[in-house]
């Protein structure tokens, strides 16, 4: 007794065969008119995050600041919310200092100048006199970013929440400026007086 073979079987057997055909029926036409095929644009998907675009598309023009983060304005949010971080953790205010303002002013446009973010190896030795003890924060972000911003990345690094949020400090100093780039650098200065 012969039994037929499976409808499945069969139809994955036929469409075997027929995908085989048009493959090697197509080769020869594919090579021929090669220089006339028309790749069709497939748009990929972006995921975009604070500072940073994973896809494939052209990045999008970089958003101008709400304030200039070298204003006076942003400086004293930035001042505001590292104040309010402390006092979310129990801590006393820190009082603005023009001396530390300077130093981390000044330290912002080196990093800006030199595209790169570093610490000043210098910064005991230009605060300015009679401190017990200090201590520096410096991040790249983008110009885009917000005081808040800034100070929520300081405090989710461990050693930056630190200094942000070390009891022993009493005055601090930021400064924040712009690449050419639109990176954003900024510098916190803390010192005990």
């Amino acid at each position: 007794m012969t039994r037929a073979p499976h409808p499945l079987r069969r139809g994955l057997v036929l469409i075997a065969a027929t995908t085989t055909a048009l493959a090697l029926g197509a080769a020869p036409q594919a090579s021929a008119q090669a220089s006339q095929v028309q790749i069709p644009q497939i748009q990929l998907p972006q995921i975009h995050l604070p500072g940073l675009t994973i896809g494939f598309a052209e990045p999008a023009p970089a958003r101008a600041p709400a304030i200039d983060p070298a204003s006076a304005e942003y400086r004293a949010q930035l001042e505001n919310a590292t104040n309010a971080a402390r006092a979310a953790h129990g801590l006393a205010p820190l009082a603005v200092n023009g001396g530390l303002t300077e130093v981390a002013t000044n330290w912002s446009a080196t990093q800006a100048a030199q595209n790169r973010m570093f610490h000043n190896p210098e910064v005991g030795a230009q605060i300015p006199r009679g401190w017990a003890h200090y201590g520096e924060n410096v991040l790249q972000n983008y110009a885009h970013a917000t005081a808040q911003q800034l100070v929520d990345q300081w405090m989710n690094s461990p050693g930056h929440r630190a200094n942000l949020l070390n009891p022993g400090h009493t005055a601090m100093g930021m400064g924040a400026v712009v690449a050419a780039d639109g990176k954003l650098y900024a510098t916190q200065v803390f010192a005990r007086y």
